[in-house]
């Protein structure tokens, strides 16, 4: 009986230490938040290389659903472990990115990480993304800051079974797959 308890504890504690481990492993720093760059301030080449750029990579067909302004998000991706809604990608600075630097906008598109330091899924195609050109980013963030126009909307909760809605087991598939190289 003694015996059957303290092999319960081993396990207990080795669970928890597994989940806080990879709790750890998963966590990536926050990048401040910055106030709205002034649109005006983006050179207007930039920004129109961006527009070629965001249209090139398609990105109004994930970050528009159907009935919705373009760049919101919400466009229900469904895939064999549940609904992911695509982010809101327009520079509102409450349920956008308007409150992202360059830097944490190309975290995202390279690293899979947000802004808050949140892995994100790879419906998102950032293993697509590793190989762009930092400028290239820059562009399509400057078209998106000073030409998109603010949307609130808030980003609805995926639809995910366990385990697939443990954000931080994405950090184990990237270990695995994603090449940074």
């Amino acid at each position: 009986m003694k015996t059957g308890r303290i092999v319960l504890w081993v396990i207990l504690v080795l669970l928890v230490a597994g989940a806080v481990g990879l709790w750890l492993f998963s966590r990536q720093s926050e990048i401040a938040a910055i106030a709205r760059p002034d649109p005006a301030s983006f050179d207007k080449a930039l920004v129109e290389r961006g527009r070629v750029l965001a249209n090139f990579g398609d990105c109004t067909a994930c970050h528009t659903r159907e009935d919705g302004p373009p760049f919101a998000g919400n466009f229900p991706l469904r895939t064999p472990f549940g609904v992911i809604y695509t982010s809101n990608i327009t520079p509102d600075p409450d349920t956008g990115i308007g409150t992202w630097s360059k830097e944490a906008f190309r975290r995202a598109l390279k690293e899979g990480v947000d802004r808050e330091g949140d892995q994100l899924y790879p419906a998102f195609p950032y293993d697509h993304f590793t190989k762009v050109k930092d400028e290239d980013i820059d562009a399509i963030y400057a078209y998106l800051m000073g030409a998109v126009a603010p949307v609130k909307e808030e980003t609805k909760d995926n639809e995910l079974g366990f385990p697939f809605n443990l954000r931080p087991l994405l950090a184990v598939w990237k270990a695995l797959y994603l090449d940074t190289t």
